[in-house]
């Protein structure tokens, strides 16, 4: 976590982590969660920023009061009010309105954004602890010492998924896409379904345990009022310190047995696939575009092409795209540019987002949107909510998807469909 507190103050947590910190997660702290690093920061909620689709267009408001901006602008605006971070999330559909992209019909009242403003936070690395303030004063360790339990156990829960649609429906939303793609209206598109299910048992436990097994490098819990969103992403879609931006975008799949020799021998498949290196491959071109909007002439550069990269339950190509930031570029227009994600629409985006918004089952909601934190000063950090669960009472949505191209075997497309559901359902 690169969020620099005014404050830092060793903490003593009293139990085990993080069984210890069931309360908070129960309380609703905003919780962000790098398994590549061991780190947590879980967030005391302050004041809330939200958007809401009011048939003909968003109303955002900060806690009770209405403001007279569009929703990125009113992020920029409450950012420039204090000190303090926030941490939160925006869904696809927000995001397509922004960048004036085709998207689904939504209802009156649908939730597009939800930020939490960060006074104070409890922040765990290696098992230390800290407690981190934004305020000119330092945290109180007996408050935050009440807000902890020290238990050494997690409940149990438990969750089975079922798709939207069926396999003969997917295959013709495939083949669907590729003739688009044959008649020339696009490259690739990303097309998603959602899964849906009943969470029984302990909702905590099943977070707890979710972080645990799937150790997602940009993994999150944020309560939205009405909902939760459970992120369990690997993928960047932005980050920015000063002048530097830049993307990590995942195209290409695999899956990870356990067996060394297995995997090994999928992972040289994967970075030689000639489907999955067209797919990567295009949609590089269009992160590199978007960032090139923003960013100084001839700055734009892959550092990291086409890594793969091994997670719990599967491997990816990743590549690593930068850029240096025109100078004067604000929150408005990087966000404007960059969301939503080239991974998650397709290439060119107006095209593919007119299409997805017939194609697909539903609204994305914020599953593809973006989530993570952002500082007064710029900086900021959003993951791509993939691998993405929005919560609701016992019911649980979970969307997952892939980029569809001429190549496309829509056999293999709907088995990747329920390889990306592991990462919640162990």
């Amino acid at each position: 976590m690169d969020l620099v507190p005014r404050h830092r103050t060793p903490f003593q947590l009293p139990g085990p982590w993080p069984a210890c910190a069931q309360e908070l997660v129960r309380g609703g702290f905003a919780w962000l969660h790098s398994g590549d690093t061991g780190e947590a920061f879980l967030a005391l909620p302050g004041p809330v920023l939200t958007s809401t689709w009011g048939g003909q267009a968003w109303t955002t408001r900060l806690g009770p009061v209405p403001l007279p901006h569009s929703p990125w602008e009113a992020l920029a605006w409450v950012l420039t009010e204090g000190p303090i971070p926030w941490i939160g999330a925006a869904t696809f559909e927000l995001a397509c309105d922004e960048a004036n992209l085709p998207r689904k019909p939504l209802e009156n009242g649908y939730l597009g954004q939800h930020w939490t403003a960060v006074s104070e936070a409890l922040h765990v690395k290696d098992g230390k602890a800290e407690l981190w303030s934004w305020t000119p004063h330092p945290p109180d360790p007996a408050a935050w010492e009440a807000r902890l339990t020290p238990v050494s156990g997690l409940g149990r829960a438990s969750l089975r998924l079922t798709p939207a649609w069926n396999e003969l429906t997917h295959r013709a939303a495939v083949q669907r896409i590729q003739e688009r793609i044959l008649d020339g209206a696009f490259y690739v598109a990303n097309l998603c379904v959602p899964f849906e299910g009943r969470l029984e048992g302990d909702p905590v436990a099943f977070v707890l345990s979710a972080f645990r097994r799937a150790r997602p490098p940009f993994g999150a819990l944020l309560d939205l009022g009405g909902q939760r969103l459970l992120s369990l992403s690997m993928e960047r879609l932005l980050a920015r310190r000063g002048d530097r931006l830049w993307s990590q975008p995942i195209k290409g799949s695999a899956p990870l047995s356990g067996d060394l020799e297995h995997d090994r021998a999928a992972a040289e498949a994967l970075a030689a696939d000639p489907k999955e290196r067209a797919e990567h491959t295009m949609i590089l071109d269009l992160v590199r575009n978007d960032l090139g909007r923003v960013a100084q002439p001839g700055s734009v550069q892959v550092t990291r092409p086409m890594a793969v990269e091994p997670y719990p339950t599967v491997q990816h190509l990743v590549s690593t795209v930068e850029a240096t930031a025109k100078p004067g570029l604000g929150l408005v227009d990087l966000l404007r540019a960059v969301l939503p994600g080239g991974s998650i629409t397709g290439a060119p985006k107006h095209a593919v987002c007119s299409h997805l918004a017939q194609a697909e089952a539903g609204p994305r909601g914020f599953y593809c949107g973006a989530v993570g934190w952002i500082s007064p000063s710029g900086d900021l950090d959003l993951a791509l909510p993939i691998r993405t669960a929005q919560i609701r009472g016992e019911h649980l949505s979970y969307w997952t998807g892939g980029g569809i191209t001429r190549r496309s075997d829509p056999t293999r497309e709907w088995e990747e469909l329920h390889l990306k559901t592991r990462a919640i359902t162990g």
